[in-house]
């Protein structure tokens, strides 16, 4: 397992290599066999609650070791992980070495007692392991702050805990929900804001407690096509589910990708950040095979809308050049036409402003702080983002 981290990349530091050489991963799902534990290439489920919803899980190694990489843990470190099912907390006990200290915290004491047995089983007795609400502060948190945090949770807002009792100096790796979307972010103190330097295309199971909270599904055909409407934006969904069956208008823009590029991911957080409102339109193979969607992928498509009408980005085979892509828009309702020009606009300047420049950048300000003159502000209940 740790040979093939390597080769792909997720692991770039001896640390982390010596870290998960030395922690027993199987020892943490022992209802597992082994060889499924270290070869699983998505995360294995440890909890459910009833009805069969998954609560708690055992990350794939190669999203662990993502994570540690963005959040350059050092000796000495003081480290709050939220989230805690125990094998995250002994690579970060590994990570922080005798001098340093990690706190692994849970919601549910059914979770804490599991991640606490199965530490003190593989000799991780000194890993704290509290239950509480992770947006809630920690009571006895090191003076100056936590050097890390670490959620292992899908989270939709900041909350002004981790900015609170986080180090000058502190980094912060969260997976986070905004218009939709759900990346693993690392982002970096710098005075009062944040600001990301990693993004990692991720899903975790969502936290639960203070924090919690589930965007609007907008229904347009059923359950075959639906509408992810995040953060509050203003949304008329009679009038989204009139618009969607009416004529279909595509716009096609000349951009053009090739699948080896993987720049689908980027353009998304870049367009939750040049275009409002934002959200994500999903819909079934069966719903691409009968026609009512463009190509749409799994992850969804970028998606605007006003009180009448909504637009989408598609994908078709370039023309003539069967191993490209090319970038599209799909309308529908009385405004297609300008709806459709504002969503190819942007995606034609992407293309010549965006597209070799890297991961966007997301910078988090409390949500008392001073509006940005430009751009869009996404509003979380305690934080504010923009993407530049």
């Amino acid at each position: 397992m740790v040979r093939d981290l390597v080769e792909r990349g997720a692991i770039v530091s001896r640390a982390v290599e010596a870290a998960f050489r030395a922690v027993p991963r199987h020892r943490f799902a022992p209802e597992v066999p082994p060889g499924d534990v270290y070869g699983a290439p998505e995360a294995i489920f440890t909890k459910r609650a009833e009805g069969g919803r998954a609560v708690s899980s055992l990350s794939a190694p190669w999203l662990y070791a993502r994570m540690l990489e963005a959040a350059r843990v050092a000796p000495g470190m003081r480290v709050w992980e939220i989230g805690s099912g125990g094998c995250n907390a002994a690579l970060l006990a590994e990570l922080v070495g005798p001098t340093g200290t990690v706190t692994s915290l849970d919601i549910d004491a059914d979770i804490t007692g599991r991640a606490r047995r199965l530490l003190d089983e593989t000799g991780y007795r000194h890993v704290r392991v509290l239950t509480g609400d992770g947006a809630l502060p920690v009571a006895d948190a090191p003076a100056g702050g936590w050097d890390r945090i670490i959620v292992t949770a899908g989270s939709a807002d900041l909350p002004e805990t981790w900015c609170d009792q986080l180090a000058a100096d502190g980094r912060l790796v969260v997976p986070l929900r905004f218009r939709g979307l759900s990346r693993t972010l690392a982002f970096a103190r710098e005075g009062e804001r944040l600001r990301s330097y990693t993004t990692i295309v991720s899903g975790f199971l969502s936290m639960r407690g203070e924090s919690a909270d589930r965007p609007r599904v907008v229904r347009l055909a059923d359950d075959e096509v639906r509408l992810t409407v995040d953060e509050g934006q203003h949304c008329d969904e009679a009038a989204l589910q009139a618009a969607f069956p009416t004529a279909r208008h595509e716009r096609w823009t000349g951009v053009r990708l090739t699948g080896s590029e993987g720049l689908l991911p980027r353009l998304d957080v870049w367009l939750a950040g040049a275009v409002a409102p934002y959200g994500r339109l999903r819909a079934t193979p069966a719903a691409a095979e009968r026609g009512l969607v463009g190509w749409v992928l799994g992850t969804g498509a970028a998606t605007v809308w006003n009180d009448t009408s909504l637009a989408y980005v598609a994908l078709r085979q370039a023309p003539n050049h069967a191993d490209q892509f090319e970038l599209g828009v799909i309308a529908h309702g009385p405004d297609h036409e300008h709806l459709g020009t504002i969503l190819a606009e942007a995606l034609t300047r992407w293309d010549k402003t965006a597209r070799h420049h890297g991961d966007p950048v997301i910078h988090a300000r409390r949500r008392g702080a001073p509006e940005q003159r430009t751009g869009v502000v996404i509003k979380k209940p305690s934080t504010r983002l923009t993407i530049a």
